[in-house]
C-alpha cells in the first residue's frame, strides 16, 4: 500500500511514518531489535533467511550487519549497575585467538585492487567473569585490546558480581604474565591468584616419565596429591633435582618444561588454602564460556573481522549475558 503525503510549510509529511516512528525505508525499533537479536549469535547472511521464516521480511545481509553493528557499539555504553554486595568474588581469566583482518588505508589508496591492502592475522580476544562464591550468576567482560585495557575490564566484571571494599578476589588463571600482573595492580593485596591445576598437571604429565621412569602415572597422581595437600614446593624440589642432573639442560623436554613453568609460578600454587574454603581450584567456567561468548559467533568458519567490529559484537553478546538487553533497548526508546 502506497503511503500518502503531503507538502506542509515546505516540508514532505508522511503521516504515516511519523504516527509509527518509522522512517520512509527504514526499520522499526521491534524490526532491528529482532534483527540484532539474530545478528549477535549466526551470521549476517543467515539473518535474512530467519526474518524470512518468523516475520515474512526480506532483510538484506548488508543492513543486517549494519543495524547490529549499530546496537552493539551502543551497548557497551550502557551504564550498568553493580549486584547484591559479596564477601568473596571468584574471577577467572583467559584469552583465545580470533581471525582478524587490518587494511593499510594509505596501501589502499596506492593499490587499485583494495583487497591487495588488507592482512589477515589472528588476536587474542581477552575474556574475564567474575561471581560471587555462592552465586551461579556470572557476569563478563572482555574485548580484544590490551593487558591493560582486560585488567580494567577483570576490574568491571568483578564489581558487577558485588566487589566492595574489604571483598577477597580469587582469581584463577593459566598463569600468564600479563594476567598475574594485572592481578597485582587491579586488586593488591585483597586477592589470591591460583595457576589453573589441570594445566599445571600437564605440565606434570609431561615431566614424570623424568621423575619416575618405571611408574610415570603414579609418581603423577602422588604429586597431585601433594599439590592439594599444600606440597608444592616439595614437588618443585624434586623436579629441580632432576632438572640440575641434566647434561643438557638447554635442550627443550618435559622436564625443562615444567620446570620453568613451576620455577615462575610457585606462589600461585596454595591450593590447598582454597580448597579448605570450597574455592575452585580450575578455570573450567572461563574455558567453557570462550566457547559460548566468543568463539560460537567470532570463529564462523569463513569469517574475518576488523577488530572494532569484533568488539562490538563480543560487547553486545556479553551485554546480553550480563542482563542489560532489556534495560538498553528500553533506553534506547526512550532516547529515540
Amino acid at each position: 500500500m502506497e503511503e500518502r503525503c503531503f507538502l506542509q510549510a515546505g516540508k514532505l509529511i508522511r503521516p504515516f511514518s511519523l504516527s509509527s516512528k518509522v522512517r520512509c525505508r527504514g526499520y522499526s525499533l521491534p524490526l532491528e531489535r529482532a534483527i540484532t537479536d539474530f545478528g549477535a549469535d549466526i551470521a549476517f547472511g543467515k539473518v535474512g533467511e530467519k526474518m524470512k521464516e518468523h516475520y515474512g521480511i526480506e532483510a538484506p545481509s548488508s543492513m543486517v550487519r549494519l543495524i547490529t553493528q549499530k546496537h552493539a557499539s551502543k551497548i557497551a555504553k550502557l551504564k550498568k549497575e553493580t549486584s547484591s554486595q559479596e564477601a568473596i568474588i571468584i574471577s577467572e581469566t583467559d584469552g583465545s585467538m580470533v581471525p582478524i583482518v587490518e587494511i593499510d588505508e594509505a596501501d589502499k589508496q596506492a593499490k587499485k585492487d583494495a583487497r591487495k591492502a588488507r592482512k589477515v592475522c589472528w588476536k587474542e580476544a581477552k575474556l574475564s567473569l567474575a561471581r560471587g562464591k555462592d552465586r551461579a550468576n556470572r557476569f563478563y567482560a572482555g574485548s580484544i585490546g590490551t593487558a591493560e585495557q582486560a585488567g580494567q575490564q577483570m576490574l568491571e566484571c568483578a564489581s558487577l558480581a558485588g566487589l566492595k571494599e574489604g571483598s577477597y578476589v580469587h582469581v584463577v588463571s593459566d598463569g600468564a604474565p600479563w594476567i598475574a600482573e594485572q592481578v597485582k595492580l587491579k586488586f593488591c593485596n585483597r586477592s589470591g591468584h591460583l595457576i589453573d591445576f589441570y594445566h599445571l598437571c600437564e605440565y606434570l604429565s609431561e615431566a614424570a616419565i623424568w621423575c619416575n621412569i618405571f611408574e610415570p602415572k603414579k609418581w603423577l597422581e602422588e604429586s597431585k596429591e601433594k599439590l592439594k595437600a599444600g606440597k608444592s614446593r616439595e614437588v618443585f624440589k624434586e623436579i629441580e633435582i632432576k632438572f640440575k642432573g641434566l647434561d643438557h639442560p638447554e635442550q627443550e623436554n618435559g622436564l625443562v618444561r615444567c620446570y620453568r613453568y613451576m620455577e615462575k609460578r610457585l606462589d600461585m600454587m596454595n591450593y590447598k588454602s582454597a580448597l579448605d574454603k570450597g574455592l575452585p581450584i580450575g578455570s573450567g567456567e572461563i574455558e567453557s564460556s570462550h566457547r559460548h561468548v566468543v568463539q560460537k559467533r567470532l570463529k564462523i568458519a569463513g569469517a574475518w573481522w576488523k577488530a572494532e567490529n569484533a568488539n562490538a559484537i563480543l560487547n553486545l553478546r556479553i551485554g546480553r549475558l550480563n542482563g542489560h538487553w532489556e534495560a538498553y533497548w528500553s533506553s534506547y526508546k526512550t532516547a529515540a
